[in-house]
Formats: C-alpha cells, structure tokens, sequence
C-alpha cells in the first residue's frame, strides 16, 4: 500500500468534501543545500490549496527533517524554505480544516507566505 492510498483511507470522513477533494496533495523531493547536502521538502504554492502532513517523519520512513519551500505565482520564484515542523504549527492559523493525520491549509497570498517565513524564524 502507497503513501497516497494510506492518505486516502485515514481520510475516508473527509471524502465527501470538496475542499479536500479540490486541494493539492504534495509529496516530498530532495532539494540540496548549498553544500550539496540532500534534504526533503514539499512544496507551499501560493493561491492553491493544500493537504499538509502535520508529521510527515510518521509516513516516510527514514526521511527526517522535512523543509517547506514556499513558492509565489507573483513574483514566479521560490521566496523561502523553513523548517517543517515550526510551519506546520504557524499554517494552524490558515487552516481550513483538519484530520488526525493532516491540515487543509487555504489559498495563501504571497504576502501570507512571506509571514509564515517570517513567523517561522
């Protein structure tokens, strides 16, 4: 069973929403450092909705210290990364919705996005 067949039955009371069903549902990728040092990190656009794993270390295993890449439409660029987990708790405010496993995060300006990174610092 994938990861996004797990998603799907731990969310079966969601399912007949149609935010959740409308909202986008990242997965992880490597980006590097400047160092060339691999990470994982999903990615926040802005003006889409979005499903966010509140603990994505409980569904990938052996990946650990997820980033959040926040990326604007606006400005047609990546406008910053932060840690995951200090996101996670600063996106609580933006929410939609939520499941024991996830956040529906609402369409974010880029404004928003750039409070979140800075609100995550």
């Amino acid at each position: 069973m994938g990861i996004f067949d797990r998603r799907k039955e731990r969310d079966k009371e969601k399912s007949e929403s149609p935010e959740w069903l409308r909202a986008y549902v990242p997965s992880y990728t490597y980006l590097s450092d400047k160092n060339s040092n691999p990470y994982p990190a999903f990615v926040l656009n802005e003006d889409i909705s979005t499903r966010l794993l509140k603990k994505p270390q409980e569904d990938y295993e052996n990946v650990d210290n997820f980033r959040l890449v926040l990326a604007s439409s606006t400005e047609k660029k990546i406008i910053g990364e932060v840690p995951y987990d200090k996101a996670i708790k600063v996106l609580e405010k933006f929410q939609i919705d939520e499941t024991k496993e996830e956040l529906l995060v609402r369409a974010m300006t880029n404004a928003e996005l750039k409070e979140v990174i800075e609100l995550c610092k």
